[in-house]
C-alpha cells in the first residue's frame, strides 16, 4: 500500500509540474485553479469505457475480458474508390476473410450485446488513395452504401474510422476529411439507432497540422481516440519506450503528455480515449546503455507475453532490469549468440501509471492495441480493473 501511495504522489507531482512548463493555463479545464491540488490527488468515480482493438491475425488466440466495454475488429480496408478491400492479389484480403469466415462471429456469440459494444474499425493508410478517395463525392456515396451492407451482415454498434495520412497535411485535405466525418456522422444517426461513431488520431493531432482538424471533427463523433504509442518504432535509430508518459531531457522531446494537453483543449476529455500498448520493441542494440543505438532492420514488436517469456529464461540470457523514471516505462536488457538486445515494454506498473493520468484528466477511457498481445496473462488487466472500474472481477468472458 505504501508503494502505490507513493507511485500516486509521484505522479500527480509529476503532473503538476509538467502543466507549470508545458501550459499556459490549467491543463485540467474546466477545473479551477483551485480545486487543482486536490484534484492531482484524488481519482474520478466514473466508470470508465475499455476499448479494445482486435486484430485479425490475434483472433484465434485472444481471451476476451469482463472489462471490456468495446469490442473493436480490425479491419476492413477502404479502397479508393469507396468499396472495402476483399482481394489481395489472388488472394482474399486477410481482414476480409476473417471476417467472412465467422471466426469474429464465433468469438463475440456469447458476449453479452447490452455489455459489450462491437465495432467495425473502417481503415485506409495509403497517402495517395487518401486523396483520391475524400476528394471523391462518388466514392464517399459508395463507401457509405458499403457501410450499409456491412451493417445489415453484420451486427455491429459502432464504426471506428482509422484514416492515417502520413504526415502534415493541406487544409483542404483538412477539411475534406472534416466533411467525410461530419457526413458518416449524419448518416449513420439517420439510418440506425444508438450506432457509435470514433475515429483514430496520431498522438500530435491536436498540435501539428495533420489531417484530423481536431475542434471540428469532435463534435461529430462519440469518442477520439489517441494513439498515443509508437513514439518508437521497430525503424528507431534508437531505442526508447513506446508511450513515454513524459519528456526526457537530451532523448525524447515528444510525450503522451506533451501531446494530451494540447488534446485537452481543443475535445471535451470525456471524449478522449487514451490509446495503452499491451506491446513493445526490441532491438539488436550496440550496448546495453539506455537509448543505445540499433542494428538496422533488427526491430520487432514485443508482445507482453512476449516479455514473460524472456523473464522466465533470466539466468539464460544475462537479463538486466531497469526502470525509466520519465517514460515510466521498464526496460531490460539481454544476451543471446553473443549480441545484446534492448526491449522497451510496458507492464502492470507502467500502464498503471497511465490509468491514473486517465482518472486525472477524467478521459473517457482507454483502448487497447491490441487485444491477444498480453496472452493467458491477467497481470494488465488486473490493474485496469482496479484503476479504471469499481468492482471486483475474476473470470474471462470466454476462454
Amino acid at each position: 500500500m505504501k508503494k502505490i501511495i507513493n507511485r500516486l504522489l509521484l505522479l500527480s507531482l509529476a503532473i503538476l509540474v509538467g502543466i507549470l512548463i508545458f501550459t499556459d493555463i490549467p491543463l485540467l479545464s474546466p477545473f479551477t485553479e483551485n480545486e487543482l491540488s486536490s484534484f492531482l490527488l484524488k481519482k474520478t468515480s466514473t466508470q470508465k469505457k475499455i476499448y479494445g482493438f482486435l486484430p485479425y491475425w490475434n483472433i484465434n488466440k485472444v481471451t476476451l475480458q469482463e472489462e471490456l466495454t468495446h469490442l473493436a475488429y480490425f479491419s476492413l480496408s477502404i479502397n479508393s474508390d469507396g468499396s472495402f478491400k476483399t482481394h489481395q492479389g489472388s488472394n482474399l484480403e486477410p481482414g476480409f476473410n476473417k471476417l467472412q469466415s465467422g471466426k469474429f462471429s464465433e468469438l463475440i456469440e456469447p458476449i453479452d450485446n447490452s455489455k459489450i459494444k462491437t465495432n467495425i474499425v473502417l481503415s485506409l493508410f495509403s497517402n495517395k488513395d487518401i486523396k483520391l478517395f475524400l476528394a471523391s463525392e462518388e466514392a464517399q456515396a459508395k463507401f457509405l452504401n458499403s457501410l450499409d451492407s456491412l451493417l445489415l451482415a453484420h451486427p455491429f454498434s459502432g464504426v471506428n474510422i482509422d484514416i492515417e495520412y502520413d504526415g502534415e497535411a493541406s487544409q483542404e485535405l483538412r477539411d475534406q476529411y472534416t466533411e467525410f466525418i461530419k457526413k458518416t456522422s449524419l448518416h449513420l444517426q439517420s439510418k440506425y439507432k444508438n450506432m457509435e461513431l470514433s475515429v483514430d488520431m496520431y498522438a500530435a493531432a491536436a498540435s501539428k497540422n495533420m489531417i484530423w482538424d481536431v475542434s471540428e471533427i469532435h463534435p461529430f463523433v462519440s469518442y477520439i481516440i489517441v494513439m498515443a504509442y509508437d513514439f518508437h518504432r521497430s525503424s528507431s535509430a534508437q531505442a526508447g519506450p513506446v508511450a513515454p508518459l513524459f519528456n526526457k531531457e537530451n532523448s525524447w522531446k515528444e510525450s503522451i503528455h506533451s501531446y494530451l494537453k494540447d488534446f485537452a483543449k481543443k475535445v471535451p476529455t470525456k471524449k478522449i480515449l487514451l490509446g495503452i500498448p499491451f506491446y513493445g520493441y526490441e532491438w539488436q542494440t550496440t550496448t546495453r546503455e539506455p537509448q543505445s543505438f540499433t542494428y538496422p532492420q533488427s526491430g520487432s514488436t514485443a508482445s507482453y507475453q512476449r516479455i514473460k517469456e524472456l523473464l522466465e529464461k533470466k539466468s539464460e540470457l544475462k537479463i538486466q532490469e531497469h526502470w525509466d523514471k520519465n517514460a515510466l516505462e521498464p526496460y531490460l536488457t539481454y544476451e543471446e549468440d553473443n549480441k545484446i538486445f534492448t526491449v522497451y515494454y510496458e507492464n502492470a506498473e507502467s500502464i498503471t501509471y497511465k490509468l491514473d493520468y486517465v482518472n486525472q484528466l477524467n478521459l473517457a477511457g482507454i483502448a487497447i492495441w491490441s487485444l491477444g498481445y498480453e496472452g493467458n496473462s491477467r497481470d494488465l488487466w488486473d490493474v485496469i480493473q482496479q484503476s479504471l472500474l469499481h468492482e471486483p472481477t475474476t473470470n474471462s468472458i470466454v476462454q
